[in-house]
């Protein structure tokens, strides 16, 4: 067990081709400090190259915190312009990680998910939370510009109107409010979150990888599309007609219809 004492990491753990990727910073209810965030690039950055890896589950550590924000102990520190813009860069790289990831990613929610935790949640494609959790965007209460890609990804998650409540009020939604705005996906006890969110990653693990791949990168493409984004959304649109073309002459695709017709599980590979 973590003690509140252990120094902030990020813990990763792969089984049965679900990595989970622990956000640990006990002391300060998982707050994300510029080291963390690099170090949690580089964990998400491995997940993804690993083959074996078919999705990928965030989570804070404990039972108070899926992630409560940056570290605000480090902003006095980030007065300096070398410094802010290090923790810029850092977050940017960050959240561009999370966004460029092909395996489909699960946040589970537990407790206090604000500002950048928040963030971290809208990168994911679904947000299980439980009854106690806790979500808001404090970033004007604390004087923050809350970062125009974050914005995107919120205005796509629950529309304008709720988006703009959200950051004009930095009000903190229970996880039921959450739910009916859109903001998570399913909402479920406390000791029912782990045992729900290993079912949906292990029912997302048992199909086709490539299917599963080519689905996200359409789903981004739409996203893309339809923001208008040109270039930025020709190329998304391209990856995602390539990757539905690689389940046309994948052997998964044959041992689909192979299991389907023997009336059997199917045993996929991802090739």
């Amino acid at each position: 067990m973590t003690s509140a004492a252990a120094p902030p990491r990020i813990r990763t753990d792969l089984r049965d081709a679900v990595a989970t990727v622990e956000i640990v910073n006990p002391a300060r209810h998982n707050a994300l400090s510029v080291a963390m965030m690099t170090e949690l690039t580089v964990a998400l950055r491995t997940m993804d190259e690993d083959p074996a890896v078919r999705v990928v589950i965030l989570r804070g550590a404990g039972e108070r915190a899926f992630v409560s924000g940056a570290d605000i102990s480090e902003f006095p520190d980030q007065q300096d312009r070398a410094a802010r813009q290090a923790a810029d860069e850092a977050a940017r790289t960050l959240f561009a990680q999370l966004s460029a990831l092909s395996v489909p990613v699960i946040a589970r929610i537990h407790g206090y998910c604000l500002g950048a935790g928040m963030a971290l949640a809208l990168g994911a494609d679904l947000r299980c939370a439980d009854t106690r959790g806790v979500l808001a965007i404090p970033a004007a209460r604390l004087g923050v510009g809350y970062p125009l890609e974050q914005t995107a990804a919120l205005v796509q998650t629950v529309g304008p109107a709720a988006a703009s409540d959200l950051l004009f009020t930095g009000r903190r939604l229970p996880a039921a409010d959450a739910l009916a705005m859109g903001l998570v996906d399913r909402v479920v006890e406390p000791d029912e979150l782990g045992k729900v969110v290993d079912e949906l990653a292990a029912a997302i693990a048992a199909n086709a990888p490539l299917s599963v791949r080519a689905a996200k990168a359409s789903l981004r493409a739409v996203r893309h599309l339809s923001g208008g984004d040109g270039a930025s959304g020709d190329a998304t649109h391209r990856l995602a007609v390539e990757a539905i073309a690689r389940c046309s002459t994948s052997k998964d695709l044959q041992e689909g219809a192979l299991a389907f017709l023997q009336k059997r599980p199917p045993s996929f590979t991802g090739h």
